[in-house]
């Protein structure tokens, strides 16, 4: 059985993007790879679904791994026998511990998945400490409630930028997206459940919000990313924020409108589509019932004092 090692393939230089292809795959199979920093690496894998794959990791033994599956699936098989599903845009964390994890994608499925590795030695020894009781060696792996990132965050990590600057960004992002996981399950030993804390399903949700304001969203597509019902959810949230999740989207939209009309000259036909609103007729309209005048009367009157 073919034995992949990741690490044996990652660009040992920061920013030294790579397209790798397995020899013997479909030529639709493969992964690319940046290593952002010393001891972060992300990754785009993708598993064509022309055929079978079946083939063994083995990553270095001080990596943790946070995965979001972005379409398809496939199954890990972990070096206790128990076999775990990365399917439905779900996200997984992992510890490695140098052990072999068989991975199984079958033919007419396929698979594409968002991979990062972060190298132990960069947590701290109280965030490094707590893996042990959270990720045990009999259960390393763990799947979260946390949503895949949004189309937003998915296109600057994967926009193959490599300047400095574009680094740094890129770092700063999985590190949040580390950050998150960590604290999920913190929170949430036993169960893996965002509700666990209230202000964590705060941060999920409204992260999920600012990435997707241009996208139609459902209050029932976003609980069921939780795992509970939109009541709930609509509960915890006005309880925390005083508002519903729609009442904040309608906020957030109306916030990000105003900036891009007080510092740019883009039309409101194109602030409206970036920003969730059906056209500039309904962006003027919001303005009229927020601000008393239309969005273009509102441009005007701010640009005055500026």
């Amino acid at each position: 059985m073919t034995l992949i090692e990741p690490h044996r393939f990652t660009p040992f230089e920061a920013g030294s993007p790579t397209s790798v292809t397995i020899p013997g795959l479909h030529r639709n199979t493969h992964v690319d790879v940046m290593r952002i920093t010393p001891g972060l690496v992300l990754a785009h894998s993708h598993f064509s679904a022309a055929l079978r794959h079946v083939g063994d990791i083995r990553r270095p033994e001080d990596q943790l791994i946070l995965t979001f599956n972005l379409s398809g699936r496939m199954l890990l098989i972990d070096p206790q026998g128990a076999a775990h599903e990365i399917s439905g845009g779900q996200g997984w964390i992992i510890r490695s511990g140098g052990k072999r994890v068989q991975r199984i994608v079958e033919k007419g499925d396929g698979c594409s998945n968002l991979v990062i590795a972060l190298s132990l030695s960069r947590l701290s020894p109280a965030l490094a400490g707590m893996l042990e009781p959270l990720l045990p060696k009999t259960a390393r792996f763990r799947c979260l409630r946390l949503p895949v990132p949004g189309k937003s965050t998915l296109k600057t990590l994967l926009d193959g930028r490599t300047d400095p600057a574009a680094l740094l960004r890129k770092e700063g992002q999985c590190l949040a997206l580390i950050g998150h996981a960590l604290e999920e399950i913190a929170a949430a030993p036993d169960q893996g459940a965002a509700r666990g804390d209230p202000g964590l399903l705060i941060a999920r949700v409204t992260a999920f919000l600012s990435d997707n304001l241009a996208n139609p969203i459902t209050i029932s597509g976003i609980a069921q990313e939780l795992g509970m019902s939109h009541v709930t959810l609509n509960q915890i949230y006005r309880a925390a924020t005083g508002m519903t999740v729609f009442e904040h989207l309608r906020r957030l939209r109306l916030e990000a409108a105003e900036r891009l009309i007080r510092h740019t000259d883009r039309s409101f036909t194109e602030i409206a589509e970036d920003c969730g609103f059906s056209d500039a007729s309904h962006l003027s309209n919001v303005f009229r019932r927020h601000h008393d005048m239309t969005a273009s009367e509102w441009r005007r009157q701010v640009r005055k004092k500026i």
